[in-house]
């Protein structure tokens, strides 16, 4: 039964029975379910965490095959991330750990807290994040510096001398935004970068400049990167 109020209309009830029909047309609240990561093994994973030197998050639109590609030689999976094609990974010989993160923004909080919690970005003595932005997003009184370039780097508290500094009104978001945010009021080690590209799903021209910066900051990775291109459209894969 549905309580009797209309739009503008003042209706006192004659009974507690009133109220009893009211209460059993409420909906009952649940608790929304809680993101969790798919982990393969709890044992290694813990173990791997508790190695890891070095944690790399890289998040963007379409990143998972440009990170696949290009970071994952020699790596072990260890876990799914709750977002589209994200993963989290762990390489021995270096003691890196990579997440790669599918950019979901509706998820992002949930997401850094479960990394955080897990203690996958709080317990590496470094952490270096790196979100691929389109270049649409970057704001400048001297746009015109970048306009020519597929692909450019910015950073906050980056120890790369020839990453500029991000410059306001622009800022950072997403998981990336929350891990850094996060080590930075704990007091711990984090380098953030930003690279802005007029192709975020990456081809071999506007990876160059993010492969550099890998490389610069004694991440293993590829040289190159191989994309794959669609057989069926324009489109990069």
């Amino acid at each position: 039964m549905s309580c009797p109020f209309g739009f503008g209309e003042l209706n006192i009830p004659s009974s507690r029975a009133f109220w009893d029909d009211c209460d059993e047309d409420e909906i009952p609240s649940t608790e929304p379910e809680r993101l969790q990561l798919s982990i393969a093994s709890r044992a290694e994973l813990d173990k791997a965490i508790s190695k890891t030197n070095l944690l790399l998050v890289i998040e963007g639109l379409n990143i998972s095959n440009f990170a696949e590609s290009v970071l994952l030689k020699d790596s072990k999976k260890l876990a799914g991330i709750p977002s589209k094609k994200s993963s989290l990974h762990f390489i021995d010989n270096n003691a890196t750990m990579i997440a790669i993160v599918e950019e979901d923004l509706s998820k992002s909080g949930e997401i850094t807290e479960l990394l955080i919690s897990e203690k996958i970005a709080s317990a590496p003595k470094e952490v270096v994040t790196l979100s691929i932005k389109p270049k649409v997003d970057y704001k400048s009184e001297n746009i015109t510096a970048v306009r020519d370039e597929i692909t450019f780097l910015r950073s906050l508290a980056s120890k790369v001398n020839y990453v500029e500094s991000l410059e306001a009104p622009n800022f950072i978001c997403g998981v990336t935004a929350g891990i850094a945010s996060w080590r930075f009021s704990e007091g711990l080690k984090v380098q953030v970068f930003l690279a802005y590209t007029d192709n975020v799903a990456l081809d071999y021209l506007a990876a160059k400049p993010i492969i550099k910066l890998l490389h610069d900051l004694d991440i293993n990775c590829a040289d190159i990167y191989n994309f794959k291109k669609s057989d069926d459209s324009h489109l990069y894969m």
